[in-house]
């Protein structure tokens, strides 16, 4: 009988036990990061971008409109920006976005982030952007040019440039492109021949800002051998080598290497290329692609290594003649 009711006991202990384990409550889920820098950017009289960082364990975003004191759903995203459009000019929008938790991770909803304020024009936009810097250029050979140009400013938003050449005496458009192509290459130039060029910035609703104060450059002179200059970079016991092989003469270098002064201490390994080594001098042997150099082209290669004790390489020259250094 007293075998019995311990029996009895036991297992009424272990129902209570099951039950005041089922009873605790469940571990509560971590709320997603609230997303940050909300911005909006490009704000005009019927249109904005919003703008947000989201914590990287999202599904996706939630981006409210405030209406009056209430908060409404406006659009979904998983992207972090969100183009706003057919909004009223001359009024005052607020937003905010809150980031949903992918399910079976342990994450729950992101609280609000905080809101962000603007108003739209009241009109559209008549403003036109700033006058872009005016132009420099490199990688500059007898037939091409990279001109480069700062950025423009607007009330909204640039959204491109007309890139404008003098010729025979009139400005005119050799290139139309987007915000982020503010550097071009211009081909099928004439040898030793100066060029101006100059560019305009121009935004979405086609307000154009004034030329730009054109800059000038002249274009390499034919010459009778090809032209190498070499920048030699020294962090000892280590170096860099940057070698531009450009050719300005008239017809096609092929078959052409780069010679220099290579001290047995020093190991070294080509860039674009290959080296060998006789004794105390380095060949450098171009890539399959850069074996053949039309005219107005150009090659950048070169090396790099170590040794101790430390000689940096010297006395380069192309297919026997000396390079410049730079």
């Amino acid at each position: 009988m007293r075998r019995t009711l311990a029996l009895i006991g036991a297992g009424m202990a272990a129902v209570l036990a099951l039950s005041l384990l089922s009873a605790q409550p469940a571990l509560a889920a971590t709320p997603l990061a609230a997303p940050t820098q909300v911005q909006a950017v490009h704000v005009a009289d019927t249109s904005a971008d919003l703008w947000w960082n989201y914590d990287a364990n999202h599904r996706e975003d939630v981006v409210q409109l405030r209406v009056g004191t209430v908060w409404q759903e406006y659009a979904r995203t998983a992207a972090s920006v969100l183009a706003l459009t057919n909004l009223t000019p001359g009024t005052t929008y607020t937003f905010r976005v809150y980031s949903v938790a992918s399910p079976v991770t342990g994450f729950s909803d992101s609280p609000p982030s905080t809101p962000v304020t603007f108003t739209t024009l009241s009109a559209p936009d008549a403003v036109p952007p700033s006058t872009p810097p005016t132009p420099i250029f490199s990688s500059i050979t007898t037939t091409t040019v990279t001109v480069y140009w700062g950025e423009s400013t607007d009330n909204v938003q640039v959204t491109g440039y007309y890139l404008q050449q003098l010729i025979a005496g009139v400005w005119t458009t050799i290139r139309t492109v987007g915000a982020a192509e503010r550097f071009q290459t211009v081909y099928g130039l004439t040898a030793g021949t100066t060029y101006q060029f100059a560019a305009i910035a121009f935004d979405a609703r086609g307000n154009q800002s004034p030329r730009a104060v054109p800059g000038s450059v002249s274009t390499l002179a034919l010459t009778a051998a090809p032209t190498c200059k070499v920048q030699t970079i020294v962090f000892s016991p280590g170096f860099s080598v940057w070698i531009n092989v450009i050719n300005t003469t008239s017809v096609p270098l092929s078959g052409w290497t780069v010679q220099f002064t290579l001290p047995a201490s020093m190991g070294v390994s080509g860039i674009n290329g290959t080296v060998t080594r006789a004794g105390a001098t380095g060949t450098f042997t171009p890539a399959v692609w850069f074996t053949t150099i039309g005219p107005g082209g150009q090659a950048a290669v070169g090396l790099s290594g170590s040794g101790t004790p430390f000689t940096a390489p010297t006395t380069f020259t192309l297919n026997g003649t000396a390079c410049t250094a730079v």
